[in-house]
């Protein structure tokens, strides 16, 4: 995916706000970019506690998930859940820390994966406006769709997640024991927005981004 740009193969950082955003958003692109030899790296903002219910481990949900993906670097960092607007300073904060000590140096941040600005779930737009200060030096950031943004989500780039790369993502999310009560997390829902998208991007099966920088 980064051949046209004649880059070496870096690193790719993909945030979200709880566990399960990251692999419903831009999981099948994810397994591709670590497919392709990328070093991928995930941070998670909370642990998602308030959608918990039953016990369940929501973080022990998406490490095992994420690792499904080719994904072994998770980072998940527990700042309040439903309180990231709040504190938005620690958020950023906690954004520019990773890209100063977390960041390979033999593999540069190629690109960030984050959420999007017209999502309606308050942790999710904190988490882009986190993004878009502490990555403001990095070339390619982009916003992938969630459940909670598909009113509005208006998509610039498309991601052709076909075969292997679409099973991972469906099988990722079969490990959130904890949301199986959610419609969009079922493989029927999932495959319908990767088709609807897809057809859009004139693939079979396809993710899609909004896009906020990109220099090539």
């Amino acid at each position: 995916m980064f051949d046209i740009n004649n880059n070496p193969p870096g690193t790719v950082l993909a945030i979200g706000a709880h566990p399960d955003d990251i692999e419903l958003g831009c999981g099948a692109t994810l397994s591709r970019h670590a497919a392709e030899g990328m070093h991928v790296m995930a941070v998670i903002m909370t642990a998602g506690h308030r959608g918990a219910s039953g016990g369940h481990d929501r973080l022990q949900e998406t490490r095992l998930a994420l690792g499904h993906l080719g994904i072994r670097s998770v980072l998940c960092l527990e700042h309040p859940d439903t309180r990231l607007g709040q504190q938005l300073d620690k958020v950023i904060a906690s954004l520019e820390w990773v890209l100063h000590h977390k960041i390979p140096a033999e593999a540069p941040l190629r690109r960030v994966y984050t959420m999007c600005r017209s999502d309606r779930h308050q942790d999710h737009r904190a988490v882009y406006e986190a993004t878009i200060v502490a990555c403001r030096p990095v070339r390619q950031i982009l916003s992938y769709e969630t459940p909670s943004t598909w009113a509005s989500f208006q998509p610039h780039i498309y991601s052709d997640i076909t075969g292997q790369h679409m099973e991972n993502k469906l099988r990722a999310l079969q490990e959130h024991h904890s949301q199986k009560h959610r419609d969009y997390m079922h493989p029927a829902q999932v495959s319908s927005v990767a088709r609807f998208r897809g057809q859009q991007a004139g693939c079979e099966l396809g993710e899609a981004f909004a896009v906020h920088k990109m220099v090539i």
